[in-house]
């Protein structure tokens, strides 16, 4: 390793270094918490705003209420429109995000859809590329 002989031990240290490193670990951990959270954040406002006139074309074609038109449900409506065109990955999102996958084997993923009575089952390819045989 290139910087080996540079790198000093724990135990080389005196415990006023230790401390002085402990209180930078932990400043260094605390921004980057906060900025995942501010990403978060922002992504959330954006996702909650109300969609362009472009998109809202789109969620009128599919009968979308107006008041429900944000990007969020515009984002959902395109993994939709990608999952019924034969994209499995989309499929797998979407499935995903809404909460009804339900049963990983080592190869497909199961989801169940309760219909009354009925239950479909779907089975996608777990790399989400080959198509079942």
């Amino acid at each position: 390793m290139p910087n080996e002989r540079n790198l000093v031990p724990n135990e080389a240290r005196t415990p006023k270094e230790r401390r002085a490193n402990a209180i930078k670990a932990g400043k260094a951990s605390g921004e980057a918490r906060r900025n995942k959270r501010d990403a978060q954040g922002a992504a959330r406002l954006i996702l909650d705003m109300g969609v362009t006139s472009q998109l809202n074309d789109t969620l009128n074609k599919m009968d979308i209420a107006a008041e429900d038109r944000t990007n969020l449900v515009a984002v959902m409506s395109r993994l939709v429109l990608a999952a019924q065109a034969g994209n499995v990955q989309a499929a797998r999102l979407l499935l995903e995000a809404s909460g009804y996958l339900n049963n990983r084997s080592e190869n497909n993923i199961s989801v169940n859809v309760n219909s009354e009575d009925d239950v479909i089952q779907i089975f996608i390819p777990y790399d989400g590329r080959n198509p079942l045989p």
